[in-house]
């Protein structure tokens, strides 16, 4: 299976993939970890735009990706700003609605998204370019244009940019890097993937200009390195699910160091895969980090069925200093075959998020959301606290496609929720109590 075969649906004008969703009212949970605070929806929310394919949250402020939105086009794409203090507190009222200026039908932008502070980076991975699907990701900052009305300040694309490189199906940035993943990127051969790192302010004032491209340390065909990336302070962890490893599409994930190999050298510090490697479980599909703690997730790992899923954790001096080594596999209390625990994952601190948008969840493809703590269970022992669920979910809405934390707050999208009419999606929002 093609790890972009999801997200390709968009392109393809698809929609039976996203079938199904809901009539709804806020989600409720069990008031264990996080409960349930409201339900975003787009203000301008219309059949398979797909909100909720990407989500990130930072402080106060949330993005959430609709990479389907016709706005400009069949699948042009958009993605929503949220304010927690708009509406009142925790109100998360819509600051503004993002497009790219250069939109276009079948860019798709929004398929990616994050946010840190006052900048947003949304990428729109089949952007054409002088080409086809070449990629490319577009930068926002809060008060370009006037006082919070995020407005576009650069766009960025890839030095070798080539057709279908799919620059910007990953994007990551914190404060003022920003890293794009371009797992298409042919490099020397076919899909060996690559991933480019940006700064605030090379070459000008907010220029977000390029300082390296990243490879693999053993680029092969269709590893797609760049699928996935995390950064966290002067570390990045980049995932390349298509590794093969010693078998077939065992996966990887790569650690990179700001000053490894000079300053701003982005060198690779460490492969990362796992003790029980295995064929198919695509590690790497998704990745996060948060300082010393790195989270990989399998969502094709079997388990003890098929396609259950699974989530790796390395710890940055686990085995010895800079060793990035794993200490834990998290999976599922109530795992059951196709669940794709771990297609999408996040962290924080002492939470570890892991989305299953496939799981039963009461139904057919429901989606489930599952919070991890380090203290639960014992000292480190990052067990299992809570299952969070849509509380007007119904079948096919995939709750947990993607999943995001901050603080108190934590997000997870339903890219198929039907709500009034078909696959407009949702994301939801839990509050730590």
């Amino acid at each position: 299976m093609r790890m972009r075969s999801i997200l390709s649906v968009l392109l393809a004008g698809i929609a039976c993939l996203l079938l199904a969703g809901c009539q709804a009212n806020d989600a409720v949970i069990p008031e264990t970890t996080f409960r349930s605070l409201l339900k975003l929806v787009a203000s301008d929310t219309a059949d398979n735009t797909s909100f909720g394919m990407s989500a990130a949250v930072d402080g106060g402020l949330a993005i959430v990706g609709a990479p389907g939105d016709d706005v400009n086009g069949t699948n042009s794409g958009a993605a929503y700003i949220f304010s927690h203090d708009l509406g009142g507190l925790d109100g998360w009222g819509q600051v503004k609605k993002l497009v790219a200026s250069d939109a276009d039908a079948n860019d798709i932008f929004g398929v990616s998204v994050d946010i840190s502070g006052d900048y947003a980076v949304v990428g729109a991975g089949a952007e054409d370019g002088a080409g086809t699907d070449r990629g490319a990701a577009y930068i926002f900052y809060r008060n370009q244009g006037g006082a919070d009305n995020w407005g576009q300040v650069k766009k960025l694309t890839a030095s070798a940019a080539a057709d279908n490189d799919g620059f910007g199906f990953a994007v990551a940035l914190e404060g003022d890097t920003a890293i794009v993943g371009a797992d298409g990127e042919d490099g020397g051969g076919t899909d060996e993937g690559a991933a480019y790192v940006f700064y605030k302010d090379q070459g000008g004032a907010d220029n977000w200009g390029r300082i390296v491209r990243l490879v693999a340390g053993n680029t092969d065909d269709f590893n797609q390195f760049g699928y996935s990336i995390g950064l966290s302070g002067d570390v990045a962890v980049i995932g390349s699910p298509g590794e093969s490893g010693a078998g077939s599409n065992r996966g990887a994930a790569y650690i990179f160091f700001r000053d490894m190999g000079g300053a701003d050298g982005w060198g690779q510090l460490k492969k990362l895969t796992a003790d029980d490697a295995s064929d198919d479980v695509w590690l790497g599909t998704s990745v996060a980090l948060d300082g010393a703690l790195a989270v990989i997730g399998a969502g094709w790992d079997n388990g003890g069925g098929t396609e259950r899923g699974a989530a790796y954790l390395f710890s940055r001096d686990q085995g010895g200093a800079d060793n990035w080594g794993q200490f834990k596999k998290l999976t599922a209390s109530d795992a059951h075959d196709s669940d794709l625990f771990g297609y999408d994952v996040a962290v924080d601190g002492d939470y570890v998020i892991v989305g299953a948008s496939w799981s039963k969840g009461g139904g057919t493809e429901r989606g489930q959301v599952y919070v991890f703590v380090r203290s639960e269970g014992g000292t480190d022992n990052w067990g299992e606290a809570q299952i969070l669920r849509a509380g007007d979910g119904e079948n096919e809405d995939w709750f947990g496609f993607s999943v995001a934390i901050d603080g108190l707050y934590l997000l997870s999208g339903a890219s198929a929720e039907d709500g009034a009419g078909l696959s407009r999606g949702a994301a939801y929002v839990f509050r730590r109590i």
